[in-house]
């Protein structure tokens, strides 16, 4: 436990530090979750995001970036609120600390294999002004030692530094473009409020105030879906 904290004392301001200088959000998230793993003193860590699924439209949790070993589908899942342990987290708002997790109540939602050894599980909620945007999963410490309440106490500190870091990258993509400050502009509190950490609600705010400046600069209803349509292309390309 000591050489545990040893590491806190030490990655905690590079943390600090790490926040303010990545240069993206996607970025700053992959280092953040090897520095979180390091300053935990073990082997995995990852960190998910709540997003709204494209079909359904309710929140799911999605890995963004992971410390040491995930299984290649982690990626691809996309986890309802209330469901696994990061979904039961993310719902309860409270850190988890599961010991031996294949003889826990939580076994059949292990993405670990039994190899014999206990598993110990730490998974804690990214909070930003009192609302969970994501959840940090930790496990298998070196050295052999187990997780413990000291170490969930920790994983709760550290959570707030990704939740400021998301925050942080978020308002500098709001501030970057002239277009974004138009559309803050328009929206009375919108810079400083709430939506600074809410992408979807940002996102339709962009929308309407694209669909009014072509409106007022004389586009169609036409050139409106060719320019939705557009963007919709774009996207498709970037997930290719």
């Amino acid at each position: 436990m000591e050489e545990a904290f040893n590491a806190f004392d030490e990655r905690l301001l590079e943390l600090a530090h790490f926040v303010e200088e990545a240069e993206s959000l996607e970025k700053g998230l992959s280092g953040l979750a090897t520095l979180v793993g390091h300053a935990m003193g073990c082997q995995h860590c990852s960190i998910m995001l709540l997003k709204q699924d494209p079909e359904t439209g309710e929140p799911r949790l999605r890995v963004q970036a992971h410390h040491g070993q995930l299984p290649g589908q982690a990626y691809g899942e996309r986890q309802p609120l209330g469901r696994g342990i990061a979904g039961r987290v993310a719902s309860a708002g409270k850190g988890l600390l599961i010991r031996d997790l294949h003889r826990s109540e939580f076994a059949s939602m292990a993405w670990h294999e039994n190899g014999g050894d206990p598993v110990d599980i730490i998974a804690v909620p990214i909070v930003l002004e009192a609302e969970v945007v994501g959840v940090i999963n930790i496990d298998s410490p070196k050295g052999r030692r187990r997780l413990t309440q000291e170490d969930l106490r920790m994983a709760s500190i550290l959570a707030l530094v990704v939740a400021q870091s998301v925050l942080v990258h978020r308002l500098k993509g709001l501030l970057r473009t002239s277009f974004t400050q138009l559309a803050l502009g328009r929206q009375p509190g919108a810079a400083t409020g709430p939506i600074t950490h809410a992408p979807e609600r940002v996102a339709r705010l962009l929308a309407r105030t694209l669909y009014d400046e072509m409106s007022r600069a004389g586009f169609s209803r036409d050139h409106v879906l060719t320019a939705a349509t557009e963007l919709i292309g774009q996207v498709s390309e970037d997930q290719e």
